[in-house]
């Protein structure tokens, strides 16, 4: 991508010129329609890049978690974006809480998850909504 796509691309998101990262090993690893993430592991927003740039690489699995953190907002998962993208299939998920009143719902849940490399791992899946605002965070646990 050339500069002035870049600086096209950060008028669209409100991004400041001085924010702008270039580097000229950065590539895209997979995109949604909204969110795009990169070989450093950053997740940007989408919208305004080119449709012929969709790359193939995570699993259905894994997308589903980044979009549960990605409709949250402006927000990076306690996990990281990275161990995210690395998630192959999503074995077990074993609701721990869960709380819904009026406009307020909140949920815990325990996932068992195979990675890319055939390691199996937990993650804690915590999301909250009141009336329009939603969040989510996936979050590792701590090490025995």
């Amino acid at each position: 991508m050339c500069w002035v796509d870049a600086l096209r691309l950060a008028r669209i998101d409100g991004t400041a010129p001085e924010d702008i990262k270039h580097s000229q090993d950065l590539e895209l690893r997979y995109r949604t329609e909204w969110w795009a993430l990169w070989s450093d592991d950053l997740l940007t927003t989408a919208i305004g890049l080119p449709e012929a740039l969709r790359p193939d690489g995570l699993s259905v699995d894994a997308v589903s978690l980044i979009d549960d953190v990605w409709m949250g907002g402006d927000f990076t998962p306690q996990c990281g974006w990275a161990l995210l993208a690395r998630v192959d299939q999503i074995l077990t998920c074993e609701r721990v809480y869960f709380v819904e009143e009026r406009e307020f719902v909140l949920c815990q849940e325990n996932l068992t998850l195979r990675f890319i490399d055939n390691e199996v791992g937990r993650l804690f899946r915590c999301c909250a909504r009141i009336e329009s605002c939603y969040q989510c965070d996936l979050i590792a646990p701590a090490a025995d």
